[in-house]
């Protein structure tokens, strides 16, 4: 059947489901028009095609009248996706819209494993795909058959996101995340080997402070690079070279 004849029919039959409601819309349901034969997929980076599609479990016969929420429900239960959107291209195709969950950190599980900003455990090969991510230094870890890790990894995750938000340069160079004794934020940079000690959710003027700073005790000293920049005072910007 011609495209033209195809979306003609799906067009005439769109209607006659309008008027006869659900009784038509499962009689239609079983015509071989609108069996699904292909399936678009949009917004994988990780993730590939065929393993979304089996993911939706369609089924052979399975009709583009189907129930969408059912196939996003199923979508939304991989770890690696977020949400999901499915959409129907009548007379025989779905577009199906992912959003990845995307790793911010790596967290000991005990080996050290991607997490994303949610604290939801990944399962992400690493000898497949190169995660040059910060990591996360935290007492606790998840059983092993756990999917997110423990509150105190989710917080530093979340944590480690916002950073990325504000600055994604800055996010770039952190080496290990943690809580300080007194529940501050402890990031270790790569380059120069200094630790900034900073407040939850910092603004991008307070974290640019900071590495003024330290850029600034840096020329004045380079034999002498300090070790520690402390944001924890309102209004200051401590610079010390010895702990």
């Amino acid at each position: 059947m011609r495209r033209e004849v195809k979306v003609l029919v799906a067009t005439l039959v769109l209607g006659a489901v309008v008027v006869g409601g659900p009784r038509a819309l499962a009689e239609v349901s079983e015509m071989q028009t609108f069996r699904i034969s292909e399936v678009d997929v949009s917004g994988m980076h990780v993730l590939v095609k065929d393993s979304i599609v089996a993911q939706m479990r369609l089924g052979q016969f399975a009709s583009v009248w189907g129930d969408r929420e059912v196939w996003e429900d199923r979508l939304a239960r991989h770890p690696l996706i977020r949400e999901a959107r499915v959409e129907r291209r009548l007379p025989n195709r779905l577009r199906v819209e992912v959003e990845e969950r995307r790793p911010v950190a790596l967290a000991a599980a005990p080996t050290l494993e991607p997490v994303d900003s949610e604290g939801v455990r990944l399962p992400i090969d690493p000898t497949r795909y190169r995660l040059d991510l910060p990591v996360i230094q935290a007492d606790r870890r998840p059983p092993a058959d756990a999917s997110v890790f423990p509150a105190e990894v989710r917080a530093l995750a979340f944590e480690t996101e916002h950073l990325w938000q504000t600055d994604v340069d800055f996010y770039g160079r952190m080496s290990t995340i943690r809580r300080g004794a007194d529940g501050s934020l402890v990031v270790r940079l790569m380059s120069p080997d200094a630790e900034l000690v900073l407040p939850d959710q910092i603004s991008l003027g307070r974290l640019r402070e900071a590495l003024t700073a330290l850029d600034h005790a840096i020329s004045a000293d380079p034999a002498n690079v300090p070790i520690v920049v402390d944001l924890r005072f309102a209004g200051q910007v401590v610079v010390r070279r010895e702990r």
